[in-house]
């Protein structure tokens, strides 16, 4: 639809309707989807599903390290198919894995000209990814900062050379207005502002207190950050970041959480390989991590037209289970053990060689 506006009446794009919504995103995105407007519809989502495929094979790769054998790759590539959020993220033909696999490339590839350029694109594309610039600003990598601040400047330009209308409207107004994306309270969104709302029934969101959340899960979460990438751990360090977003962020839809596998991979990592214990920690964790997001059990209480502002107790627990997830993700990379990372294992030896 945005692609398609700009095409017809570019100062209509942030007021045209597709089944009831609007465009929410910067006007460089619109531009980004012109050459899908040109084609088919047909084509068009078949084009987009394939790109999306592979950049999942590369969200696993660059993860997991080349280490994985490709028949490997292309099991865990099509079990992770049934994970929620990258089943959403193909249902609604979303941008998720793109921005992903680009990001993970741009940070984790340090020998690549010009690290930054694709981060800041990203962010041309979706805001999400300006929480990236924080892992560029505290790692003290100048030279990606300033590419990545270069480059998102310059989608800004692109959008109010298209269509000068809708990009001011877009910075001056729309980019705060939360409420055009979609019902805050909806248990599809997982973050720190859907939890308060959902807790405490005040469908204007968190105030005070989720600042004060946000506040700390920047601070803490950039300290994390620039102790990881210190520490020779790229891949947490990323996903680290990503999560920072995820739960800081106003709406984080379920599909958003693709991070969740560099995330589940990083926190594998780390895991100390105990030969005294039944079992292996880190097939363990795998289990439960990817297994939590292949069932979801953030759709098990009830849920749309605001049901979810009366969940019991209980509910909350499932019907949050992301959020409690990540924390539980948090936790055990700040209190890894130091020999947790093993020469043998092939997510380790991607993070160190990086």
């Amino acid at each position: 639809m945005g692609g398609e506006t700009l095409l017809g009446d570019a100062a209509a794009l942030y007021d045209v309707r597709l089944a009831g919504l609007p465009f929410t995103y910067p006007p460089f995105a619109a531009v980004a989807m012109v050459p899908f407007a040109l084609l088919p519809w047909g084509v068009a989502a078949a084009v987009w599903s394939v790109v999306s495929f592979v950049s999942l094979v590369f969200v696993w790769r660059l993860s997991a390290g080349k280490g994985l054998a490709s028949p490997v790759l292309l099991a865990v590539v099509a079990g992770s198919l049934l994970l929620e959020p990258v089943r959403e993220t193909f249902g609604f033909g979303q941008v998720n894995l793109m921005l992903c696999a680009l990001i993970l490339y741009d940070v984790l590839d340090t020998k690549h000209s010009r690290r930054g350029i694709w981060v800041g694109l990203a962010a041309g594309v979706k805001l999400t990814p300006l929480v990236f610039f924080g892992l560029l600003l505290v790692t003290r990598q100048w030279r990606a900062l300033a590419y990545a601040s270069a480059a998102f400047a310059g989608t800004v330009l692109v959008g109010f050379a298209v269509t000068p209308k809708g990009a001011t409207e877009y910075w001056t107004s729309l980019v705060a207005e939360t409420t055009r994306i979609g019902g805050l309270a909806f248990s599809s969104n997982q973050s720190w502002n859907a939890f308060l709302i959902r807790l405490t029934g005040d469908l204007d969101g968190g105030g005070p207190v989720w600042l004060v959340l946000v506040a700390v899960t920047v601070g803490g979460g950039l300290w994390l950050t620039w102790k990881l990438w210190d520490k020779g751990e790229q891949l947490a360090s990323v996903s680290t970041t990503a999560l920072i977003g995820l739960l800081c962020s106003p709406v984080s839809w379920s599909h958003h959480w693709v991070w969740a596998i560099p995330l589940g991979l990083s926190v594998m990592s780390v895991l100390p390989k105990n030969p005294k214990l039944p079992k292996n920690p880190k097939l363990v964790f795998a289990a439960g991590w990817f297994g939590l997001f292949a069932i979801a059990p953030i759709w098990w209480p009830p849920n749309h037209y605001n049901r979810e502002l009366d969940w019991s107790f209980r509910e909350q627990f499932s019907g949050n289970a992301y959020l409690i997830a990540a924390l539980v993700a948090v936790v055990l990379l700040i209190v890894r053990r130091p020999q947790a990372v093993a020469d043998e294992d092939p997510v380790s030896q991607h993070v160190s060689r990086n």
